[in-house]
């Protein structure tokens, strides 16, 4: 959990600001792993809730889409979203809220804006070669041993009799 202590704000008037530090080492949020988060939020009493501001950076741990080999991803999450005041319901628009006590649990807006900010299709380099189709090797840490003959699936074996004589 990522845990910020807002309760001076609550009873704020609106415009009253606050600037949290975040600098976190290796954590887990339910699916994503990250290596880091490091950065500054501004927290600032508006008449609705508290306005969450700021960049945090950070590199989530994922697989490589091309070779499958893990990979830190570099990330820059740009916050900005409001958190309700003690009482209110969570809505998926607005995932936070503080508590009673004036805490106010980030984790669930930290993981919204970092899949929103992952790559679709991340790899571990542009020059990325990939795994064999074949034998699922990975093809960046040398060639695989495949044989040519291996190369079509037996189930395609019949559409051979459609190619030309030259070219099978």
């Amino acid at each position: 959990m990522i845990k910020v202590d807002l309760s001076t704000l609550v009873h704020a008037r609106p415009g009253e600001r606050e600037v949290v530090v975040i600098d976190l080492d290796e954590f887990s949020l339910d699916d994503l792993e990250f290596k880091f988060l490091k950065g500054e939020l501004s927290f600032t009493r508006v008449a609705d809730g508290i306005l969450a501001e700021g960049a945090l950076h950070t590199a989530i741990r994922v697989k490589c889409t091309r070779c499958l080999t893990p990979v830190d991803q570099p990330v820059t999450l740009k916050l900005e979203d409001i958190i309700n005041f003690p009482g209110a319901d969570r809505t998926p628009e607005r995932p936070v809220r503080v508590t009673g006590d004036g805490w106010a649990d980030l984790s669930p807006l930290i993981r919204e804006y970092a899949w929103v900010n992952l790559p679709v299709s991340p790899i571990c380099s542009p020059d990325c070669k990939g795994i064999c189709p074949r034998c699922g090797k990975n093809i960046n840490l040398g060639e695989c041993t495949c044989s040519e003959e291996e190369e079509i699936d037996p189930r395609w074996e019949a559409l051979r009799e459609l190619l030309p004589e030259e070219e099978q």
